[in-house]
Formats: structure tokens, sequence, C-alpha cells
């Protein structure tokens, strides 16, 4: 009982042993969620804006026509999702249905792109339709990269917004939100540091190669290879709150519960 009683007194960067298990694994999987976040805000971006037929002028159709749309049809998926499994299935499910799209986008998508898009049927069509549809007409011409695009946006609407925070607040008292959760600021400025930094290391490699290889292909399979790492590293974090964090607050209340039990 001493010795118990005395590792558990025992601070961590200020932090307390209970307040450490808690508070280290989440700025961990907000790290990660970050740092993917600025790879995907990055990509997304230069891969519909330097598309054939496209250009900066479709980025409000897809906020309007398919960023809305999508969230509003992954709120109705969510909603069901809780009325059948549990919070810790849902967010790895989630989380792992993200990063195989990622991977199946850089492995198999895009190297294909000349066979999935079609190109001839849209140029036909932008030459014999008003100008206006231009932008419509290139989202459909490129339906990869804007199912790419909205999968980018889901990432910070979905998973860091709906999963991690409402899985912090779970798990998180009130007394410790109020004096950890602007740390969590300092590891967001941390990630977007690293993740510039990776990108730009991916870039310099990519002018490095030789004539002939396709540099967006060997970018794009570079960046997923770190949202993968990234990714495992935020599931193996949220799996260790599952284990160490959310089962002992349900023994401890399990417990609580039959002894108020016997005392009544």
């Amino acid at each position: 009982f001493p010795y118990t009683t005395l590792f558990r007194s025992k601070k961590f960067l200020g932090m307390t042993g209970k307040e450490a298990k808690k508070i280290i694994p989440l700025s961990m999987m907000f790290f990660c969620i970050l740092f993917n976040y600025t790879i995907l805000r990055d990509t997304k971006d230069v891969l519909v804006v330097t598309a054939p037929g496209a250009g900066a002028e479709i980025i409000p159709f897809l906020k309007t026509y398919v960023q809305l749309p999508g969230a509003i049809i992954f709120s109705a998926f969510y909603a069901t999702l809780c009325n059948k499994f549990e919070q810790g299935q849902i967010v790895i499910g989630v989380v792992t249905s993200f990063l195989a799209f990622y991977v199946a986008f850089a492995w198999i998508l895009y190297p294909n792109i000349a066979t999935l898009h079609p190109t001839a049927f849209c140029t036909m069509l932008a030459a014999n339709t008003p100008q206006a549809l231009n932008a419509p007409i290139a989202l459909f011409r490129n339906w990869t990269f804007t199912l790419f695009y909205l999968f980018a946006e889901l990432w910070g609407s979905v998973v860091l917004s709906l999963l991690f925070w409402g899985f912090a607040n779970q798990v998180t008292k009130v007394a410790e939100a109020k004096k950890y959760y602007p740390l969590f600021g300092i590891f967001a400025n941390v990630a977007l540091i690293c993740s510039g930094a990776f990108v730009k290391y991916v870039a310099k490699l990519e002018k490095q190669l030789p004539a002939g290889v396709d540099g967006w292909s060997f970018s794009l399979k570079y960046l997923t290879s770190g949202l993968l790492i990234s990714g495992g590293v935020l599931l193996a974090s949220f799996i260790y709150l599952q284990k160490k964090v959310v089962n002992d607050r349900s023994e401890e209340r399990r417990v609580g519960k039959e002894c108020r039990s016997r005392w009544s």
C-alpha cells in the first residue's frame, strides 16, 4: 500500500500518474490527427486545382455541392453507427476506413486515372454546354480527385471535431480539461511544423527523380505512407486509452455501484 501510494503521487511534467496516462495518449492522438490533416489539406488543394480542365474556380463547387452533402450523409451514417456499435468500435472503424481509402487512392485509383476518368466524354460535354457548367463538369471529369477532396475534408470535421473531442470529453474531467486542453494547442503547432517539414522533404525527393517517372504518383505514395504511420500511432494511442482509462473507469463505476448497493 505505501509503495502504491508513492507511485501514484509521482508527477510527470506536472501531471499525476492518472492524469499522465490520459493526457499523453490524448496529446499523441491530437498530434497525429493534425499531422494527417495538414498533409491532406495541402494535397487535396493542389490535386484539384491542377487537375485537367479544372482550376481554383471549382473549389466553391466542391465546398457547396460535395463537402456539404457529404458531411450531412456522414452525420446520418454516424447516428446509425452509434445505435449499433460502441464508441471504441466506431472510432477504430472510421479511422481505419479513412486510411484504407487514402491507400486505395495512392496505389490503385491515381495510377489508373487515364482509364477511370471520362476525359473524352467530358471534353465533348464542355464544348457543347455553357461555360458556367465547366466547373461541375470538371468535378465529374476528375471524380477520383473529387472523392479524395471529400475524404480529406471529412478527416478534419469527423475525426478531429467529432470523434476526438467527443472521446476526449468523455475520459477527461472538467478540472483536467481546464489545465491541459490549452496544451493541445502546442501539439497542434508542433504537428503543423512536422507535417510541413515532411511535405517539403517529399517535394525535395520528387525533384531528384529521373526523367519519365511520375512525380505526383511518387509523392502520393510517400505522403500516404506518412499518413499510415501517423494513423497507426493514433490507433495505438486510442486502444491504450480504451484499455487503461475507459475500461478502468467502467470497472470503478461497477465496484462503486456494488458497494453502494451493499450499504443501502
